[in-house]
């Protein structure tokens, strides 16, 4: 199993909308089930800084991630496109074995 770690800084006047859009249940979860290999998604907020966040995508294997973001390029690009405006930082930490 392979986790995709992020790390967010949200805009403080979006929180909702950015935890609704992340989350286990969001648009990113929604679009990674139509993936095969695909887990889960885990949503973690900072304790001492509430816009801070961590994201963690879990699939079964880098090739099952890969070949999604292959066939799902256009759709990913747009929907990071859409999220933009409710972030202030957004960073990949790296792609974990586990």
């Amino acid at each position: 199993m392979v986790q995709i770690v992020w790390v967010f800084e949200a805009r403080p006047d979006r929180l909702p909308e950015f935890e609704n859009v992340y989350g286990a249940d969001g648009n990113w979860a929604k679009l990674f089930r139509t993936a095969e290999g695909y887990i889960d998604t885990a949503l973690l907020r900072d304790l001492e800084k509430a816009n801070h966040f961590l994201v963690i995508d879990r699939w079964h294997n880098r090739e099952s991630f890969d070949l999604f973001k292959q066939r799902h390029a256009e759709a990913y690009d747009e929907l990071d496109r859409q999220c933009k405006e409710l972030t202030l930082v957004e960073s990949k930490i790296g792609i974990f074995d586990s």
